[in-house]
């Protein structure tokens, strides 16, 4: 790559505090980054979410202020997890192997041949959070319910929102058009896209591809 189109990479990706919401939205940035920058601006990180990140960066390019409420933690710290049965009120939550094969059983245990789907843990946790910030009452049957409505779903789960590698092979795999590539070269396809000015998608790498590519 020439001086020139590794200058213009660099400054298409570059996080600015004076960069236009249009230009964040039009990059692809890394969480590791994203925290960096947030750490700059003085927004609290904690154990926010990337998605989270994005929108108190963007409310920050627009406002030029920063958002000081702190994030909702699934546990108070130094207090113990909760003990997993159905009955149980979600304060203290750990969202490990054990809990996810509890939360499994009592699902299968009314609908033994539900399928995982992609996506569940995600729109499951973002439930919770949500319920959380609400200082909503719910316990782990309550859990279980919401994540059998999931696995029901008809079709697939919307896309994490900040997953956007996942979405774009997710993407590239589903469209009948696209040649039978590796995941590795579908991933080089990937970080052709992130140096393109413009989103981060399956639909702006069909538009702006070259007619022989994928080689």
């Amino acid at each position: 790559m020439s001086s020139k189109s590794s200058h213009r990479t660099e400054s298409l990706s570059a996080l600015r505090p004076d960069m236009s919401v249009q230009e964040f939205d039009d990059n692809y940035y890394y969480a590791t980054e994203l925290k960096e920058f947030a750490r700059t601006l003085g927004i609290p990180i904690g154990n926010r979410r990337k998605i989270e990140l994005e929108q108190l960066i963007r409310e920050y390019l627009v406002t030029g202020r920063v958002q000081t409420s702190k994030p909702v933690l699934p546990r108070t710290s130094g207090e113990p997890r909760d003990r997993l049965a159905p009955e149980v009120i979600v304060r203290n939550y750990v969202g490990d192997k054990s809990t996810k094969t509890f939360l499994l059983e009592l699902v299968r245990a009314q609908s033994p041949d539900l399928r995982d789907k992609s996506g569940q843990w995600y729109w499951l946790n973002d439930w919770r959070r949500r319920k959380q910030e609400e200082n909503a009452t719910f316990t782990y049957q309550d859990l279980a319910d919401r994540l059998r409505e999931l696995m029901q779903t008809s079709g697939r789960l919307p896309q994490i929102p900040s997953a956007r590698m996942n979405n774009f092979i997710t993407d590239f795999r589903a469209d009948p058009a696209s040649p039978p590539l590796s995941r590795e070269q579908v991933l080089q396809e990937w970080q052709w896209l992130k140096k393109q000015p413009g989103p981060n998608t399956y639909e702006e790498y069909r538009r702006h591809k070259p007619h022989d590519r994928p080689t």
